[in-house]
């Protein structure tokens, strides 16, 4: 792996950690929550690129946007990592040297745990290709129940992955006290982390909501550039 590729600092889930929140980790599943168009794909985009800098296989699974749409999220999000890294010169080797480590896959509904174990089973029949961390996008929450999560959280377990998960909220659904919004509140108990992305002040903020056992409302130390769609090291409203 070339030296360079090392220094690339931006890297959400190195955030999370600085921040006391580590990844989900193995068969364990972290959701990222948002309205409509603040930035929950470009976010699993800064996951996924952060895994495959990191020499981990990823597959971003997509149940709304097409193929074409996904790669040019991570192309132009690759750019600005890039750019913002002063490596821009770089980006015809790092871009050869990842995109053995990413698949992206498109579903139409339903979704559920037997399409994916058919689709892991091609992958690692074909490809030989085995992911380490899955970002399932586009997801409609309302069609998703706590047993369904749990059978997909059975296969992450299975093949040994963390899975990160996107889905919309709305405004006109506030959180029930000691509950995550819904729709995530129908199959929290299946949330190991979750997050939700907050527009404020033309920013948009991380928030931490639901940390394994802990039902919470942090504000973490981590903004998302509604600009370059990367993520960065903020400050707190009033610090």
């Amino acid at each position: 792996m070339p030296q360079f590729r090392l220094n690339l600092r931006r890297s959400p889930r190195k955030l999370l950690e600085r921040d006391g929140h580590p990844g989900p980790g193995p068969g364990r599943l972290a959701l990222i929550m948002a309205r409509a168009g603040i930035g929950k794909t470009a976010f699993l985009v800064d996951v996924g690129l952060d895994a495959m800098l990191a020499g981990q296989k990823v597959l971003h699974i997509s149940l709304g946007g097409t193929v074409d749409k996904i790669r040019t999220w991570y192309d132009d999000i690759l750019v600005e990592l890039l750019r913002s890294q002063k490596q821009l010169e770089h980006r015809a080797s790092v871009q050869e040297a990842i995109e053995p480590l990413r698949h992206i896959h498109t579903y139409d509904y339903p979704f559920n745990a037997d399409r994916l174990r058919d689709g892991l089973r091609l992958l690692k029949n074909t490809l030989d290709f085995e992911p380490q961390v899955l970002l399932l996008d586009d997801v409609n929450a309302e069609k998703l129940d706590a047993a369904m999560a749990a059978s997909l959280k059975a296969v992450a377990a299975e093949a040994g992955f963390e899975m990160w998960m996107a889905c919309q909220t709305h405004r006109k659904d506030p959180a029930r006290p000691g509950h995550l919004p819904h729709p995530a509140d129908q199959f929290e108990d299946q949330i190991d982390l979750a997050f939700q992305l907050v527009a404020e002040d033309e920013k948009v903020r991380l928030h931490l909501l639901k940390d394994h056992d802990r039902i919470l409302d942090e504000e973490l130390h981590i903004l998302l550039d509604p600009e370059t769609h990367l993520v960065t090291v903020g400050t707190l409203v009033g610090d």
